[in-house]
């Protein structure tokens, strides 16, 4: 698993928690639902980081509560690590 699939995992898990629907997160931390079900259902790889921001505020959390996961330690920027090996 890709560090940002694990990122929208955490979100995943974090909304069904909560009890949040997509809806509802966008509402809560002012980011489109759009952006969230597009980054959500993977169709976009990437979340900008104030975007992650805001939805962990949506969340009632901060960015260092939801990097504290244990599955997040063990990432490493695989696109870099292939280039650097080249």
């Amino acid at each position: 698993m890709d560090f940002s699939d694990l990122i929208a995992l955490k979100i995943r898990e974090l909304m069904q928690e909560k009890d949040i629907t997509t809806y509802k997160l966008a509402n809560l931390s002012g980011v489109y639902s759009s952006t969230i079900v597009m980054f959500l259902t993977r169709k976009t790889k990437t979340i900008r980081l104030e975007n992650l921001l805001y939805i962990c505020e949506g969340l009632g959390i901060n960015l260092s509560e939801f990097f504290a996961d244990e599955r997040f330690k063990d990432t490493e920027a695989k696109e870099w690590s292939n280039k650097k090996s080249n």
